[in-house]
C-alpha cells in the first residue's frame, strides 16, 4: 500500500463519523494501537519541541526503512501521532520526503 492509499484508507474510516465527537473517539481508540516508544526514550533528546502536548518520537533505520515509534501526554496527540506511523513507519525516506 502506498502513503497516499493509507492516507486515503484513514480518510475512508473518519468519513463514517457525522459528529466531531465520534472523531474524538475514534482517535482516543486509535491511541492504543500507537507503537510504544522505550522508556529510555522519554527525555528531551526525543522531545517535540513547539507541541502544547509532550511528543516523545523516535526512529529507527531498518533494511533500508525507517519505523517509527512515540507517545504522548495527552491522548488525543497519541491518536493523531499513532495515524502518523501508521502512514509513514515502514516506508523508505525516499518514500516519505515524496509524499504530499
Amino acid at each position: 500500500m502506498t502513503i497516499n492509499e493509507a492516507q486515503d484508507e484513514i480518510i475512508g474510516e473518519f468519513s463514517v463519523f457525522d459528529e466531531w465527537l465520534d472523531k474524538y473517539e475514534y482517535l482516543i481508540e486509535l491511541s492504543g494501537s500507537l507503537p510504544a516508544i522505550g522508556e529510555e526514550h522519554k527525555n528531551e533528546q526525543f522531545l517535540i519541541r513547539g507541541c502544547q502536548s509532550r511528543v516523545w518520537v523516535d526512529a529507527e533505520l531498518r533494511d533500508g526503512k525507517i519505523y517509527f515509534t512515540a507517545d504522548s501526554d495527552a491522548i488525543i496527540t497519541k491518536g493523531i501521532i499513532a495515524l502518523l506511523i501508521r502512514v509513514l513507519s515502514g516506508r523508505t525516506p525516499q518514500e516519505i520526503v515524496d509524499s504530499d
